[in-house]
């Protein structure tokens, strides 16, 4: 008080200016205050709003991973309506002309594709050939070859800037502007992806302004360059027409010849033998030999068989220094095989490989020969002809087999030295072959049947550690161990090439879930650069999964555990990759089922992996659907025991459905097959009442020797698959401790089919 009372006092003596200062100082004191305080306050609010953008922006995003773009772009579209910088406006815009594109909403696809195509946005370049492409396949040409033009002007180091210039080539052929077309034509000569397209379209070019010897010449050297792909058919379209409309044209016998190698080589039979028939009896003995062998295959692709042999016995009619009489001899023994003449054909082959034993045709003949003689039942001269093909030509494409099928004539006679012998041959001279690794398996088999224990443990052991496909998951099984994968061949670093950078607008691109765009940059990098970054691989197989296209997924990865990029990489990055080679999508749904039907969810999986690779709209040439591959009948049967009212076929796509339907089938499969995976896995495809009479009838308690004896290739190649991929899953997910059941017998107790 008595300070406040002097203070006052004093202020009392004051002149008025110092009254005036004393107000100024306390109102900007008490202003300063208040400003700091809307600041933190402003400040605030700030923070909050850039939270909520986020997780407006992160929901968005979210649903689109889910597939929901109807309500992602519903999201978007709101978030464009709030407070966003500029450069997050232009990506909305862009992942909505997206996702319009891919709702099939095309004008708000280009709407939106057109707001981003600016300079100032990263991604300019990846939306202008997104709405070029759009108007192209409105049929919009006009609109189209603007944007394509914008593109080429404006980004001339974009990643689409050859697919524009090829695009603009196109769309200006299309409307016969050839001027405008050869101009960018001229640009895309040194281009190795475009080089037989760009001779093309220069070719048709040059036709168009009068050039016809230029145009005609260059035809010509498209169809005799290659005769299989699109440009030699167009190119032979163009050279035909040429020669009806200029009298002055002709076409060399050799033209003819390549003319007809063009129509063959797509299967247009009855033309290639028009065009093959116009060459002159009076050409080149070689020409004329290759023509009429041509002739004679094109009337037996027509199943035309006797007027086949007629022409390979007029290019055997040639005489001995023709190249093609020993083809033509072979082709006929195959004419009288398809017209089911057995024994004329096997004299036939006989002939020929008496009297062309030289020939690299020898080994296929020795094989066609064991065939037939198999389908006579005529087993021991089947064997006499496998052993001369392998005697013969040791690392012939058939030696395989024909040593494969020796084995095992050898082990069902119970001659297990002889067997033993003959799978030792096909190991030894096919390594990494399928056969070869069945090969070891049963040699191990061999030894054990011959009551030698410690020789098979150590061949047992051999197989383990292989990684010899199905066969190792067997070879574990019986000697109940787990062998950890090997760590990877160092290499080093001074013998790998510098490793390239990721493209600089993928990261982008994934983030507005633009997988498509980021695929194609992502491929093209790792095709032509001699060693990608990890990452790249990582990123391509992430943009596959996020367009549920798990089977591509699956691809890359492989190619990835084979690419140079991964020879050092440590055991934690190859556990990463295996685990997208046996990836558990739809893990939960899964589990779930598998819990409900007392089914082994890494069967489960295996089964989804070997049935589908995971792509739920996947349809079999037999009408199987979905994950699990059920057919629309068990699908029904399994409806109506499930009591889904109002079942649809089209229901098995979805894969809630799919899952549980196929769940509960094994459920019901293990019930008849005591839970053994593999007379289950086998049932699954080829039927639990096929099943049931092949371990009747056949008798075979070792469940191996069964598997190798069902008469099904892909019922035994099924079973297979699944093993082997089980056995991955397990080793990659299963705690070591807990190894799989896997029986080692077939015998089952007699139970009551049910339906299926």
């Amino acid at each position: 008080m008595k300070f406040f009372s002097r203070s006052r006092m004093q202020s009392s003596q004051k002149t008025d200016l110092g009254a005036v200062l004393d107000t100024v100082i306390i109102r900007k004191f008490f202003l300063g205050l208040f400003a700091l305080a809307y600041g933190c306050f402003a400040m605030g609010i700030s923070v909050s709003a850039d939270e909520g953008h986020s997780t407006a922006w992160q929901e968005a995003f979210a649903l689109v991973d889910e597939g929901n773009r109807r309500k992602a772009v519903l999201k978007l579209e709101a978030l464009l309506q709030t407070d966003l910088a500029d450069s997050q406006k232009l990506e909305i815009h862009h992942a909505l002309g997206y996702n319009y594109e891919k709702l099939r909403n095309r004008p708000k696809a280009v709407r939106h594709y057109a707001r981003v195509a600016s300079h100032s946005y990263p991604l300019a370049d990846c939306a202008v050939y997104r709405l070029a492409k759009l108007y192209e396949n409105m049929n919009n040409n006009a609109r189209a070859i603007k944007w394509y033009g914008q593109l080429v002007e404006d980004y001339p180091t974009s990643f689409y800037f050859s697919e524009a210039k090829w695009a603009l080539v196109q769309l200006h052929l299309k409307k016969k502007q050839y001027e405008a077309a050869k101009s960018h034509l001229v640009d895309l000569v040194d281009h190795p992806r475009y080089a037989r397209k760009v001779s093309f379209g220069l070719a048709r070019c040059n036709e168009e302004f009068g050039d016809i010897p230029t145009a005609f010449k260059t035809y010509r050297e498209l169809i005799t360059e290659k005769h299989s792909d699109n440009v030699a058919e167009e190119a032979f379209g163009r050279l035909k027409q040429l020669v009806r409309r200029n009298k002055t044209l002709k076409l060399t016998p050799t033209d003819r010849l390549n003319c007809g190698l063009v129509l063959f080589s797509h299967r247009q039979w009855k033309a290639a033998v028009a065009e093959l028939e116009l060459i002159p009896k009076t050409v080149d003995f070689d020409l004329r030999a290759h023509a009429l062998y041509l002739i004679g295959q094109s009337y037996q692709g027509r199943k035309w068989y006797n007027t086949a042999i007629k022409r390979f016995e007029a290019v055997i009619a040639l005489g001995d220094e023709n190249k093609y009489i020993t083809r033509a001899t072979y082709q006929i023994a195959q004419c009288y095989r398809r017209k089911g003449h057995i024994r004329t054909a096997i004299s036939r082959l006989e002939t020929f490989v008496k009297n062309y034993a030289w020939s690299e045709l020898v080994d296929d003949a020795l094989y066609d020969i064991a065939q037939l003689r198999e389908k006579q039942g005529k087993s021991e001269l089947a064997l006499d002809a496998y052993s001369r093909l392998i005697k013969v030509a040791p690392k012939s494409p058939d030696a395989d087999v024909a040593a494969w099928r020796t084995g095992w004539q050898r082990f069902d006679e119970r001659r297990y030295e002889e067997s033993y012998n003959a799978f030792k041959v096909l190991k030894e001279n096919f390594p990494g072959n399928r056969y070869a690794m069945g090969a070891h398996f049963w040699m191990a088999k061999i030894r054990e049947r011959q009551n030698k224990p410690e020789l098979a443990r150590k061949l047992y052991t051999e197989v383990a550690e292989a990684g010899y496909w199905y066969y190792t998951a067997r070879a574990k099984a019986i000697l109940d161990i787990a062998i950890p994968e090997l760590d990877p061949k160092a290499v080093r670093d001074a013998e790998l090439p510098e490793r390239g950078g990721s493209p600089p607008q993928v990261s982008a691109l994934m983030k507005l879930r633009l997988y498509e765009d980021a695929i194609a940059q992502l491929d093209e990098h790792i095709n032509t650069t001699s060693l990608s970054e990890r990452k790249c691989f990582y990123d391509l197989i992430t943009c596959y999964e996020g367009l549920s296209m798990y089977d591509k997924a699956r691809k890359v990865t492989e190619q990835s555990l084979e690419n140079p990029a991964f020879a050092n990489a440590a055991r934690a990055d190859l556990e990463k990759l295996r685990q997208k080679l046996y990836p558990r999508y739809y893990a939960d749904t899964v589990e779930k089922y598998a819990k409900l039907y007392n089914v082994d969810t890494f069967l489960i999986s295996a089964m989804i992996l070997e049935e589908s690779r995971y792509n739920a709209e996947a349809v079999s040439w037999a009408g199987a659907i979905g994950l699990m591959q059920i057919m629309p009948a068990t699908g029904r049967e399994l409806a109506q025991q499930l009591k889904i009212r109002r079942f649809r076929t089209s229901m098995l796509k979805k894969p809630e459905v799919n899952i549980q339907m196929g769940t509960k089938y094994i459920g019901y499969l293990n019930s008849l097959f005591n839970d053994n995976a593999m007379l289950v896995t086998g049932a699954y495809n080829g039927g639990p009442g096929r099943m049931k009479r092949w371990v009747t009838s056949k008798n075979i308690a070792d469940i191996d020797e069964f598997v190798e004896k069902i008469t099904i290739r892909e019922t035994r190649l099924h079973i297979k698959k699944v093993i082997d991929s089980y056995d991955h899953y397990v080793k990659l997910y299963r705690k070591m401790d807990e190894p799989p059941a896997m029986n080692s017998t077939t015998v089952i107790e007699q139970k009551r089919l049910e339906g299926f």
